[in-house]
């Protein structure tokens, strides 16, 4: 049940490279949503090609939460609308529609709450050339492996972000402004990505975002299917704060196992974690029922510094995970975890079911000869 590895911008609409790609070659959308490979828009033919086609992508899921003996209930809609402009540009927009309900009195009750609408990102991507891609709107800031690649819900093998996932997001995770991001070397040997960006201060509801510059780089051996990375991040306000990252991502051949780490620094305090996802496809004499499972273990800590704060624990904090999750289809995916969360404020049992559906629907039919 390897899972095809896709950046966070999957999420919010795809990769910025993948979603311009959907302009010159629509059938990819084929190859993503699990049919057979398609071949490049040059070995298409023109009379079969869905041409520039606008779609709309995202999720549907239902997650049920306990944490600490309080029941909660999250239904959620990701739609996500990108509309190709030729050759070199793509308008993408995503809008989160979140349920969140809870018992009248934490652990008894009747459930009640309310549904939050989010506009997550909306921008114009434009491809330069074949080395950079220009991004203007309101983008994901790209820091980490987590923010950008793994939080899609349908993407997560955990649903429970890390404890450090608040290192680099702040206020939501999203920049207003202009960034810069591509491939600077594509080599047999490694390929080096890279982005940079500007944001500027805006207090708008639903499109907050803060004053800040920041970038990320990495390097890919294909060889390996091993790619490390390094993310910085200034704040331009107030006690003007660095933020910082570094990352690995290592999917060995052979093998069904999916490996991530993360170590997260600012001013308000440090941590890391480590995460392994394993399912045995590989193992083609196991019954068809135990190739479709996946078990994940995430191991994790975040040390205080001058007090926490600004969306971090204020309390040293440490908490393993372990998850079980079946893929009933590309498409389906049932998912369930446990963790265990031990602070000076306590120690929690947390955990998590439900599913998630995965979809990408073209909004009118191919051209035909």
């Amino acid at each position: 049940m390897n899972t095809l590895v896709i950046p966070r911008r999957m999420r919010r609409a795809f990769p910025a490279l993948l979603r311009l790609l959907i302009g010159l070659c629509p059938t990819l959308l084929c190859g993503i949503a699990g049919t057979p490979q398609c071949h490049a828009q040059a070995d298409t033919p023109e009379e079969s090609s869905a041409g520039y086609a606008p779609v709309i992508s995202g999720a549907f899921a239902y997650i049920q939460n306990s944490n600490g003996g309080v029941q909660s209930l999250e239904p959620q809609i990701n739609p996500v609308l990108l509309v190709p402009m030729g050759r070199s540009l793509l308008l993408d927009a995503h809008v989160d529609f979140t349920g969140f309900f809870a018992r009248e009195n934490s652990t008894s009750g009747p459930y009640k709450g309310q549904v939050f609408k989010t506009i997550e990102d909306a921008q114009l991507d434009w491809l330069a050339d074949s080395h950079m891609i220009v991004v203007g709107g309101r983008y994901i800031l790209p820091f980490g492996v987590y923010h950008e690649r793994m939080t899609p819900v349908w993407i997560s093998d955990l649903q429970d972000s890390p404890l450090t996932s608040g290192i680099g997001t702040n206020p939501d995770g999203f920049g207003d402004g202009g960034m810069l991001r591509g491939v600077a070397a594509s080599l047999n040997s490694a390929n080096i990505q890279y982005s940079a960006y500007y944001s500027a201060h805006y207090s708008v509801n639903q499109l907050a975002a803060a004053r800040l510059v920041g970038g990320d780089t990495s390097i890919f051996i294909p060889s390996d299917r091993l790619e490390m990375g390094l993310s910085y991040q200034r704040s331009l306000e107030g006690y003007q704060l660095n933020n910082e990252a570094a990352y690995l991502s290592w999917q060995p051949h052979q093998v069904g196992l999916d490996f991530k780490a993360e170590y997260d620094r600012n001013h308000y305090g440090d941590g890391y974690w480590i995460q392994a996802a394993y399912s045995p496809q590989q193992f083609f004499f196991a019954p068809e029922f135990f190739r479709h499972l996946q078990l994940v273990g995430r191991g994790e800590q975040f040390f205080v510094r001058n007090g926490g704060g600004d969306g971090l624990p204020r309390v040293n904090e440490e908490r393993p995970e372990v998850g079980l999750n079946y893929l009933i289809h590309d498409d389906w995916k049932l998912i369930s975890s446990y963790g265990r969360l031990y602070s000076k404020n306590g120690d929690i049992n947390m955990w998590n079911f439900g599913f998630t559906y995965r979809f990408v629907w073209p909004l009118w039919p191919g051209r035909k000869s």
